[in-house]
């Protein structure tokens, strides 16, 4: 059974009741202690006033009897006379009480020293009694109306949240708290809808991509089935009729498999692959880059150029081909016969700079922020002619992401793009991780 927890009005009240009684106790204390210095101030005074005037009667002769009548009207106050610094009378000591001040008053020759004692304590007026407790009271009253104020306040956006919160788990990622008050819960409330909108759009993003996954797939499969069943049932009676759809099916088998390979290459890294850390050639790596490229980049009718020198960093080489292979791949694709494409790096003080551009079709304004979605294509016709599977500059990004770096990209229609790899410069030897 889930333990009962207390409540929040009553946290408050409890709070506002202890800070009062602190307060009452504080305000009490130092009310006794102004008491407590105006009494000393007033004696210190009164006690003088009597010293002197004894100073002034001794002041010739010493009048024993005089002296003891006037002992006999203090009873908390000691008499102390001094002649020619001889004691010359001493009042009876005082021990049912406590020594408070003394004060002393000169005469010619000789001085009057009065000692004295606290008076019995007396007590608090009725008055200040009955103030005290009023005050008590109010005290207790204003704690439970600010604590029944504050929780009113307080409930409305907190329902609020739960009920936010309730659907969220429930599956309604378009539930919202909203604006509220006060600035505490509104920034809760700014946190909550942030994290909902992400969950909305992360989960509208996963339905897409497996919709997508589907059509992709789909795709290639739709044709493989067709022209199987043409080939079975004898509809293909030519040879060349035959040779033809056994190249579209091979065609659209190596699609399905590059599509496999490189849905299983973004999980990979999705499921937050480490990247290693080892010494990397770039130079090595992009002539190996076009070595891979140059036969299908000759076949396009492109110019693949690489002009790259030795340059050492620590990176993961692997997942630097990946960034590569697919922006290298992308660019030929994209380039019209008689164009270019080249690469080429650049050490920045903090940073490398990898650079791939081409002189293809060029990517519309509109476009250069999706042209990193999965499945995105700025031209699907061309792009499913060309056996692209929408995912090559997505896995470059994850890649990129992978090993701390990023890409940026600037295009003009009609002229080019240029996609620019920024990796940490981490040379061997650093102690810095990429």
């Amino acid at each position: 059974m889930k333990r009962r927890r207390p409540s929040f009005r009553i946290w408050l009240l409890v709070t506002m009741f202890l800070a009062g009684v602190i307060g009452l106790v504080g305000a009490t204390y130092a009310i006794g202690r102004i008491q407590q210095s105006e009494e000393e101030t007033g004696d210190r005074a009164k006690d003088l006033r009597i010293a002197r005037a004894i100073a002034a009667v001794v002041r010739d002769d010493v009048d024993i009897g005089l002296l003891r009548s006037i002992q006999s009207v203090l009873p908390y106050d000691q008499i102390l006379v001094y002649r020619a610094g001889q004691n010359v009378f001493t009042g009876p000591a005082i021990t049912n009480t406590d020594f408070e001040l003394d004060v002393t008053a000169s005469f010619p020759g000789g001085r009057v020293e009065l000692r004295d004692y606290d008076s019995p304590p007396g007590r608090w007026p009725l008055e200040v009694s009955l103030v005290m407790a009023a005050v008590v009271v109010l005290v207790i009253g204003a704690a439970l109306v600010a604590a029944s104020l504050l929780t009113r306040a307080l409930q409305m956006p907190i329902d609020r949240a739960v009920e936010a919160a309730d659907r969220v788990a429930g599956g309604d990622l378009r539930a919202r708290i909203g604006d509220v008050v006060p600035e505490e819960l509104a920034r809760l409330a700014t946190a909550f809808d942030s994290m909902a909108s992400r969950l909305e759009a992360a989960d509208h993003d996963k339905r897409e991509f497996l919709a997508d996954v589907a059509h992709e797939i789909a795709t290639p499969v739709n044709a493989i089935t067709g022209l199987a069943s043409a080939l079975a049932d004898g509809t293909l009676r030519s040879d060349g009729e035959r040779r033809e759809a056994a190249a579209l099916i091979d065609m659209e088998t190596a699609r399905l498999v590059s599509l496999l390979e490189d849905l299983r290459h973004l999980t990979t890294l999705d499921l937050a692959e480490l990247a290693g850390r080892e010494a990397v050639d770039l130079g090595d790596v992009c002539r190996s880059i076009r070595a891979r490229f140059i036969r299908a980049a000759s076949d396009a009718g492109v110019d693949l150029a690489v002009d790259v020198e030795h340059l050492d960093v620590v990176s993961d080489r692997r997942l630097l081909e990946t960034i590569l292979d697919n922006l290298v791949s992308n660019a030929i694709r994209y380039t019209p016969a008689g164009g270019r494409v080249s690469v080429r790096v650049t050490r920045r003080s903090r940073h490398v700079e990898i650079v791939i551009a081409d002189t293809g079709i060029g990517i519309d304004r509109g476009d250069l922020e999706r042209i990193f979605d999965r499945f995105y294509r700025v031209d699907r016709a061309r792009a499913r002619a060309t056996g692209g599977s929408g995912l090559g500059l997505a896995l470059a990004r994850r890649a990129a992401f992978a090993l701390g770096a990023r890409i940026e990209v600037a295009s003009e229609v009609g002229k080019g793009s240029e996609f620019t790899v920024i990796l940490p410069a981490h040379r061997r030897g650093s102690r810095e991780a990429p």
